[in-house]
């Protein structure tokens, strides 16, 4: 068996090294290419997609709708509290309100009251947000912390004041507050634009004022596996049968089946371009059999089963698939892991030809162009996310690819027989 696959093997890498140099030295390097670029392409933007959708993600869960949202009196909340599978559990209020800033400026905002040591009972929620302005100190009844598209909407900062022109709540809220002035602490970002445009945070008094007290609380559960999430709910349903739960699946069911569809649809349509390479390559085998018909001739009456001489060809194809997979999956990843100076470089070309062409009096130029204008996109550098099992599948779904169309290409034209071959010949 060692001697049959040491055979193979040969006359594969001398066919390999003939197409390398004659005619079909071409086909075969837009073969390789096109590996190579399906391999690249794919990781680069499964990277970049994973960036995007990972960081909304981490925004929604740890600052948003928590691992798990939970209604229920103060004593229910501390006993679930000492779960082992909670890493944090901290209280809150949470009231839509009408926020007026200067000059009359209005804008709809999410009010939440929350305990003073916030940032410190849940690391998860420090970790997420930036602070733009101020500290996150909400330790005063009257302060308020916006969110950065909220108080440059409103058109105010640190020291200003804001209004709560009406509020919802239960039936004993007043929908216009006689203490409903705020004064602005601090500022801060989280890089998801839904959260900075409509999310305010008071304390916690002042958030019972505005809500009123009806002795139910809601709680965000922070759990040390957000995928233990299910197990979760089915503990609290039977130790707290009390208590209203909800996770953040089904909170955020329409956003995340969005992402889920949108990665996709991205997946579908890259995986075109190995269907595209894997004809070609089918095609090139195939001529490539033809071709050798001859040598197949040969070796038939030397003795070789038709097997071995499939083999033969389909470690061509597996050649050509782990040459053009290593070659996309080392460029996939150095492509991922420095893609903003990529687009940095793109950049400086564009504005560069631009300056060419405006020092030739054709046109004039700016110089300004962006790829990710801040005019237009919400955010500061393309983030990316490099996960190793689709990695692997990528690569694979590659190399397996070239070997497939090999195996189908040599199916039917080493049915030839080879005395017919050797007459004519």
């Amino acid at each position: 068996m060692n001697r049959i696959s040491h055979w193979v093997f040969f006359v594969s890498s001398r066919f390999g090294s003939v197409d390398a140099r004659g005619r079909s030295a071409l086909t075969s390097l837009l073969a390789t290419a096109g590996i190579a670029f399906g391999v690249l392409a794919l990781i680069v933007i499964l990277s970049v997609m994973n960036g995007f959708q990972m960081g909304y993600i981490d925004s929604i869960l740890e600052v948003h709708s928590s691992h798990v949202r939970l209604r229920g009196l103060p004593e229910e909340l501390d006993r679930i509290r000492k779960y082992p599978s909670v890493r944090s559990l901290t209280a809150f209020t949470e009231t839509q309100a009408l926020v007026q800033g200067r000059y009359s400026r209005q804008s709809g905002a999410l009010v939440r009251g929350v305990q003073a040591d916030l940032l410190s009972a849940d690391p998860g929620f420090a970790s997420a947000i930036t602070m733009v302005e101020g500290d996150f100190d909400v330790s005063r009844d009257g302060t308020v912390v916006l969110g950065s598209e909220l108080a440059r909407e409103l058109g105010v900062g640190i020291g200003h004041e804001v209004t709560l022109v009406a509020v919802s709540g239960t039936s004993e809220t007043d929908l216009f507050p006689s203490d409903s002035r705020l004064t602005v602490v601090g500022v801060m970002k989280t890089g998801y634009y839904e959260i900075d445009k409509s999310f305010a945070y008071v304390s916690r008094g002042t958030g019972l004022a505005l809500s009123g007290d009806s002795g139910r609380l809601l709680a965000g559960v922070k759990l040390k596996n957000r995928e233990r999430d299910a197990s979760f709910l089915a503990s609290v349903a039977s130790l707290e049968p009390g208590v209203e739960a909800e996770s953040w699946r089904s909170f955020n069911r329409a956003f995340f089946g969005a992402l889920r569809v949108e990665k996709n649809m991205l997946f579908f349509l890259v995986i075109l371009i190995f269907l595209v390479v894997t004809v070609n390559i089918y095609n090139s085998m195939r001529r490539s059999v033809y071709e050798r018909r001859e040598e197949i001739g040969v070796m038939s009456a030397l003795g070789s089963r038709p097997a071995e001489i499939r083999y033969i060809f389909i470690a061509n194809g597996l050649a050509i698939g782990l040459s053009g997979g290593l070659g996309g999956l080392l460029l996939g990843l150095l492509v991922s892991v420095r893609i903003n100076d990529v687009f940095a470089l793109a950049e400086r070309a564009v504005n560069g030809v631009e300056a060419f062409v405006s020092a030739l009096g054709i046109s004039s130029a700016n110089g300004d162009f962006s790829l990710f204008s801040p005019e237009y996109f919400y955010l500061e550098a393309v983030p990316v996310r490099i996960f190793f099992p689709e990695v692997l599948f990528v690569f694979l779904f590659g190399v397996l690819s070239a070997t497939i169309a090999s195996w189908l290409a040599c199916g039917t034209l080493l049915r030839l027989k080879p005395a017919e071959v050797l007459r004519y010949e």
